[in-house]
């Protein structure tokens, strides 16, 4: 994020883009999926 402000509009989308991808493959985004859609509380750890 500390980057973005020396970054323009399209080098950023991209930036974040990537970012957003690399946490979809995260634990805990495994988990907030489940805990929506079983209408539960997630129960986050960090990974």
């Amino acid at each position: 994020m500390r980057n973005a402000e020396r970054m323009d509009l399209p080098d950023f989308l991209n930036s974040a883009a990537a970012y957003q991808a690399l946490m979809h493959q995260t634990e805990d985004h495994h988990e907030a999926v489940a805990a929506f859609i079983e209408k539960r509380k997630p129960n986050f750890t960090g990974r």
